[in-house]
């Protein structure tokens, strides 16, 4: 996929990858050890009701996504602009599959 090929509106679909508690775990020990995201217990006095996903934990899940489906769909450029905005509007629990959608929205060169 080249500059050209790329429309504005164009969707796509891909990834599958299902969240597993000791994952939850081990992302929260290591890089956000909120009680949350490390205890039932803890978990079950909060809003989430119980264990949740860090925020930081999803987005690597959703990195890894990508970065497969670079793989199986060729693409000429590397590399991103980053992120102007990003909301965690629903929890991630251990068992839930998660996919992603992409959608261009813009170019620029």
């Amino acid at each position: 996929i080249y500059y050209e090929d790329i429309e504005i509106g164009s969707t796509q679909s891909f990834g599958r990858y299902v969240v597993t508690r000791e994952e939850v775990v081990e992302f929260a020990a290591k890089y956000d050890p909120q009680p949350f995201h490390l205890s039932d217990e803890a978990a079950a006095k909060t809003y989430f009701g119980r264990l949740s996903a860090s925020g930081w934990n999803t987005c690597a899940m959703t990195m890894r996504m990508l970065v497969d489906n670079m793989s199986t769909v060729q693409q000429a450029g590397m590399g991103s602009p980053g992120l102007d905005n990003l909301r965690w509007v629903k929890p991630v629990y251990p068992g839930d599959t998660l996919t992603a959608t992409s959608q261009v929205i813009g170019l620029k060169e």
